[in-house]
């Protein structure tokens, strides 16, 4: 796939690559499987060979993130609005007690899932839902989302420009990135749902 996307890229011009780019960044977090880090690694590899400017690069990303991450806030929104219309509708299996509960704990840890969400594949994308259905501030959200996404995107670049042009270097760096994301993630959940059984054991006792 790596070499698809190489071929793919380095037929395109500078502003439909960048646009490329730009649009992986946002349907990373619209459709989570997409695989937008391997493209963001391509563009630290096109960045050294000098086919597209570091600055450029650098912005496209974050703001094709910044807009995915707005995409998801919105759709949060709009659910916890659905809610307090019908507050006494499940929806998606959720009810609005669910609801309430996930409110109150965006309320006080949202800013600090906010600031690490690029760095948590695969439930990044949630954490904009969740602040949206908060009815966390909109500029305070995406505002957080953009320090993440600079700090990720500059991270990703940079090993994308230390493989150079050295496509299998590049697949063994990715796959070492994602599973050690993808391991952080699973402790953390892990965690939490440890803490959440104690006490409702606690409750029960």
């Amino acid at each position: 796939m790596v070499e698809y996307l190489d071929q793919l890229i380095a037929n395109l011009s500078l502003w439909w690559g960048l646009g490329l780019f730009f649009l992986a960044a946002a349907l990373e977090y619209v459709v989570p499987p997409f695989p937008g880090d391997t493209i963001t690694l391509l563009g630290g590899v096109y960045a050294v060979r000098g086919h597209h400017p570091w600055p450029l690069m650098f912005g496209v990303v974050v703001a094709g993130s910044v807009l995915g991450a707005l995409i998801n806030y919105q759709v949060g929104h709009w659910l916890g609005a659905r809610f307090e219309q019908h507050p006494g509708k499940p929806f998606f299996g959720i009810t609005h007690a669910q609801l309430e509960g996930l409110q109150a704990r965006m309320r006080r840890r949202g800013p600090w899932l906010l600031i690490i969400n690029r760095f948590l594949p695969g439930i990044r994308g949630l954490i904009f839902v969740a602040a949206g259905a908060a009815h966390m501030p909109r500029v305070n959200a995406l505002f957080f989302g953009m320090l993440s996404a600079m700090a990720h995107t500059a991270l990703v670049l940079t090993l994308g420009a230390t493989v150079g042009g050295n496509l299998d270097r590049l697949v063994e760096l990715m796959n070492r990135y994602q599973r050690g994301a993808l391991l952080l993630v699973g402790i953390a959940l892990g965690i939490a749902l440890i803490r959440v059984l104690l006490k409702r054991q606690a409750r029960a006792t």
